[in-house]
């Protein structure tokens, strides 16, 4: 990957680390240098990764640095937002009950369907993609800048924290043929702990975070950029509309999306509950805009003024 960014002429940005708040409601905020990337997965390690949707590799530049929340939405300051705007996203939510994901009318981001109700300084679950953009329109109108969930490319940017692997904790590192894994330092996956909780007969990571399941933010270390838990914890959604290949994707960072709305939405970072193949810098998913799910939430990019 180095290799190709160089003979392009182009190079991974350095690691930032500087972080602020914008305001009293608003999540602490990690900059994001510019810098230029190659978004998605060579074709020969198609059929070992499962990656399909992660071609053709396109060099992706980013012009201007980003503001990338640290941590994932949480319970406490999704909260605050219901309150302040009194609007309560609707009921509903796919659960996990005996090995599969069933929806319960009853359930929602209060109560995600777990053993014990979810603490304020876990992510914030059971959300939509439109509950989402709202919240991140309730930012913008608080703190006078404009907050955004984050493109397709700026959060594959921003998981790779300055480097060009698979996880930003190594390149080789958490393949689902290793007998030890890195992936409990850095990030809430289907682990051992888990195995011993859920048993989902697909592989596990060789490590032991005794998290089982959803965790409080901040428990495992950041990348190069500051940013913790964009791999594993919850499922991310991202600003795009979901296409099956980046033939033709804009090169500059935008989010791709299409003016009739997308049938499809783009998720990213993988979850508590994935085996360590979807939890990859490039890995992607696509679910439809109003699903609400238990492993499935997001974070905010604010834009650099």
């Amino acid at each position: 990957m180095k290799a190709f960014l160089a003979a392009a002429g182009l190079l991974l940005a350095a690691p930032a680390l500087a972080q602020e708040r914008d305001c009293p409601v608003c999540p602490e905020l990690a900059l994001v240098p510019p810098g230029s990337f190659v978004i998605g997965t060579p074709a020969e390690r198609v059929g070992r990764d499962a990656a399909y949707d992660e071609t053709p590799q396109v060099i992706v530049t980013m012009t201007r640095p980003f503001y990338v929340s640290v941590h994932e939405i949480t319970v406490a300051e999704f909260r605050r937002y219901v309150e302040a705007t009194a609007t309560e996203p609707e009921g509903g939510c796919r659960v996990l009950q005996g090995g599969q994901w069933v929806r319960e009318r009853d359930r929602g981001w209060r109560d995600p369907g777990f053993a014990a109700a979810p603490a304020d300084d876990e992510p914030v679950v059971c959300v939509s993609w439109d509950d989402a953009r709202a919240y991140a329109d309730w930012l913008s109108r608080e703190s006078g800048h404009r907050y955004r969930l984050p493109s397709e490319a700026e959060w594959e940017y921003a998981a790779r924290g300055g480097t060009s692997f698979p996880r930003y904790w190594g390149e080789f590192d958490s393949h689902e043929d290793v007998t030890i894994a890195l992936a409990c330092d850095y990030a809430n996956v289907y682990d051992t702990s888990a195995v011993d909780v859920w048993r989902f007969d697909w592989p596990n990571a060789r490590c032991d975070d005794r998290a089982p399941g959803l965790t409080a933010v901040g428990r495992y270390r950041p990348n190069a950029f500051g940013i913790h838990e964009i791999l594993g914890n919850a499922r991310e959604w991202v600003a795009d509309c979901y296409t099956a290949s980046y033939l033709g994707r804009p090169v500059d960072g935008r989010a791709w999306t299409w003016q009739g709305g997308c049938e499809r939405v783009v998720v990213r970072g993988g979850s508590w509950v994935s085996r360590p193949r979807a939890v990859r810098a490039a890995a992607r998913d696509a679910e439809e805009p109003a699903l609400r799910q238990a492993d499935l939430g997001f974070r905010v990019v604010r834009e650099f003024e």
